[in-house]
């Protein structure tokens, strides 16, 4: 009995310090993250650039009005530029995702752009959304990157 009890305090202890050690792995990597993103392509992380442009991607593509919209395509296509991502794998990244669940999208999007701490950069970002929310006139979308940003304490 006594051995049982020893075997399950050295289970206990050794997960106690695995999921120590994993805490401070994510607070070593949130770390990590600038304070101020001046070059978006080097200072983001790859999850953070796709989750830009899944964000971007769904609120110009919410409405016929935006879709085509020579302004929204605009905006969309120098954020894309300025992330350093090739066509081809935005183009990949936007059909597989297409296949997703879109609010588990969603999810991926908010938690990937929590971790960017520029609270201007996002600021940024919100500016850029809600301008072609507005081009959508639909207020689903806007109501929608209201939320996002709001998550964000951007708004």
């Amino acid at each position: 009995m006594i051995g049982v009890l020893i075997a399950l305090a050295v289970i206990f202890a050794v997960l106690s310090f695995l999921m120590h050690r994993s805490a401070d792995r994510d607070e070593e990597r949130f770390a990590n993250r600038p304070m101020v993103i001046s070059n978006p392509a080097e200072d983001l992380f790859t999850n953070q650039k796709y989750a830009i442009v899944g964000l971007l991607a769904y609120v110009q593509g919410a409405s016929a009005l935006s879709a085509y919209s020579d302004e929204a395509g605009s905006i969309v296509q120098s954020t894309i530029f300025s992330l350093g991502l090739s066509p081809k794998d935005v183009d990949r990244y936007i059909k597989v995702s297409l296949n997703h669940d879109p609010e588990r999208n969603i999810y991926r999007i908010v938690a990937s752009l929590k971790e960017i701490r520029d609270k201007a950069y996002l600021y940024d970002l919100y500016h850029k959304c809600r301008t072609i929310a507005d081009i959508s006139q639909d207020l689903d979308t806007i109501g929608f990157v209201n939320d996002v940003f709001d998550e964000l304490d951007i708004i």
